[in-house]
């Protein structure tokens, strides 16, 4: 049985790493890099930094630059301003393992396919911010654009098709609320394909991931503002799960 992964968020916006509630409001936390090296320190299976305000500057390649300097010995998973082939090469270029893709999934979806020739599938994955709108009915926030409507076409279709290697699923009310994954966001998504399903927003608390744990197609959950305040947050919530298929703790 594959092992799942406790992974680490750490959200940048203004180049400063900040506490995000539900795409809304911002509390600054720090600078990035040192966010980042706690949770290598720290023993996270993996380090998503997803940048939030790129817009159409393109990926933040000084900000991968100075987080591969700091010799990491966690996977690092980069998302924003991500909108080309150009853009994806120069991001792996730039000291990044994976890459989040959003909005241009929306904008421009042709140009996934592009990407995934220029770097590999297995390095991209999709980003999926979701919200419930009411019972059964869950549709897509494009947060960017400030709208939301049920999941075009073109994403279910390139989902469908294995265009990328990983869906992350994006609870956006709960996200930095604390208050629990909505799951029902997580049945919308998995009969488009078997892709590995990420689960982020939310979480906190063991009892709150421990059932997202025993759905089938989750790979794992990604855990961001609990994870930043001590070091024994990642052992404490793997030694609580350990009746779950979790990756051991790894400590350096």
């Amino acid at each position: 049985m594959l092992r799942k992964r406790l992974l680490g968020a750490v959200i940048v916006r203004q180049g400063w790493a900040v506490q995000s509630f539900g795409y809304q409001r911002w509390l600054p936390l720090g600078k990035p890099e040192c966010l980042v090296e706690n949770l290598d320190r720290w023993g996270a299976d993996g380090i998503v930094v997803l940048a939030i305000d790129r817009g159409n500057r393109g990926p933040d390649l000084q900000l991968i630059e100075r987080l591969g300097a700091l010799g990491l010995s966690t996977p690092l998973t980069y998302g924003g301003g991500l909108a080309t082939e150009r853009d994806a090469r120069e991001a792996v270029r730039a000291g990044a393992g994976r890459l989040v893709l959003d909005t241009v999934l929306s904008n421009n979806p042709q140009a996934v396919g592009a990407m995934a020739r220029a770097v590999g599938v297995q390095a991209l994955v999709a980003a999926l911010p979701m919200l419930q709108v009411k019972p059964g009915e869950v549709h897509h926030l494009q947060h960017t654009k400030g709208s939301k409507s049920p999941l075009s076409a073109p994403i279910s279709t390139l989902i469908a098709n294995r265009e990328v290697s990983e869906v992350l699923v994006i609870d956006a009310v709960g996200e930095g609320k604390g208050k629990g994954f909505n799951q029902t966001l997580l049945q919308a998504v998995e009969p488009l394909s078997d892709l590995p399903l990420l689960a982020f927003g939310g979480l906190t608390q063991a009892e709150e991931i421990r059932p997202l744990l025993c759905r089938p197609q989750l790979a794992g959950v990604v855990v961001g503002n609990a994870l930043n305040y001590h070091e024994h947050a990642i052992a404490q919530l793997k030694e609580s799960l350990t009746d779950q298929p979790l990756r051991p703790h790894r400590k350096r």
